[in-house]
């Protein structure tokens, strides 16, 4: 499977919560920095636990709109991460809002096609404005 097709997989994946499969493309020793929360989990595990907390948060939540660039040992997935907040959001409570927010996820593989690093950019501010724990800036 070439490196795109594994990116795309892993989206169907996310939306059809088969961890089994999605884990199945990650090497054992990859990394994901969440850019937008400073946030760096590292192995396996720590970065399926960090995807199944955006369920947790977000129990219907759903890549959409999903567009996808391949460089070689490197993919990108620019997509829409939409759902009703029904879980907590880190620190935050659930406040039953629908959000929806645009993300790029660049995706490093492995000579085996594994996955060995994820950066994930987002807009926080903007979600969190829409879920209604901070005010939207002035101006």
């Amino acid at each position: 499977m070439s490196n795109i097709d594994s990116h795309r997989r892993s989206a169907d994946m996310f939306n059809s919560r088969d961890w089994d499969g999605f884990a199945a493309d990650l090497a054992e020793n990859c990394e994901l920095v969440d850019q937008a929360r400073d946030v760096t989990v590292k192995g396996r595990q720590q970065y399926l636990e960090f995807e199944k907390g955006w369920v947790a948060a977000f129990s219907d939540g759903r890549i959409t709109s999903p567009r996808f660039f391949d460089a070689g040992s490197a993919t990108v997935m620019l997509f829409t991460g939409a759902g009703r907040n029904d879980g907590p959001f880190g620190p935050f409570p659930a406040t039953g809002r629908d959000a929806s927010s645009p993300f790029c996820e660049v995706r490093e593989y492995d000579a085996d096609g594994k996955v060995v690093r994820t950066e994930l950019y987002y807009d926080q501010l903007s979600l969190l404005v829409q879920l209604g724990h901070v005010q939207p800036p002035a101006g």
